[in-house]
């Protein structure tokens, strides 16, 4: 759930997406500014915790995760302060704030940030070599291969839906909102499978 979960903050930006003044692009998780960021993890790890207090633990430690690097930037400081006081509460409503619950927390928190890397090496088309954790993932056509093998030989199907758009500069949000409405949702499939 907590995979699954994980960026549902962004999907009041989704629903009106905007564009990144400058470069004329849609604003993305990567180019967005701090406080947007901020107001997307603070959501979605709010949402998570109402579904279940593990889930918005897992998304708090996510957060913290990947904008690690912006750890001692003046400025992402409250973001961290925030986050780290979200999830600690959590852990402690689950009793999982040392021992053997944390550890396995801990053991939960690799799922997410594996589904999380890998479901967007696909989405972005990224080819790859791309290593999370002791995983190094290629994506070949449609099929990420991953090594060494996670999936115990079996092989992992799956299916996103998406809307494509021309990779263009939009002259402001109405024009990036035009476009996503007039492009036909598809399905992108494609597999996973692992190698040794």
């Amino acid at each position: 759930m907590a995979a699954r979960e994980h960026d549902n903050g962004w999907s009041d930006v989704d629903a009106e997406p905007s564009v990144e003044p400058g470069t004329g692009r849609p604003r993305d998780f990567i180019s967005g500014p701090a406080p947007l960021k901020f107001e997307i993890w603070l959501r979605g790890i709010t949402r998570g915790a109402k579904m279940n207090p593990r889930v918005g633990a897992l998304i708090a430690e996510h957060a913290l995760t990947v904008y690690g690097y912006r750890r001692g930037t003046p400025d992402w400081e409250p973001f961290f302060e925030s986050i780290t006081a979200m999830r600690d509460d959590l852990l402690e409503q689950i009793g999982a704030s040392t021992g053997p619950p944390r550890e396995l927390f801990e053991r939960q928190y690799r799922c997410v940030h594996l589904g999380d890397s890998l479901s967007l090496q696909f989405c972005s088309g990224w080819s790859g070599p791309n290593t999370t954790l002791e995983y190094r993932a290629t994506l070949q056509n449609r099929s990420l291969v991953i090594s060494p093998d996670p999936f115990d030989g079996g092989t992992l199907a799956f299916r996103v839906l998406a809307r494509r758009i021309p990779a263009r500069r939009y002259r402001d949000d109405g024009d990036l909102n035009g476009a996503l409405a007039a492009a036909i949702p598809m399905v992108v499939e494609g597999k996973a499978r692992g190698v040794w």
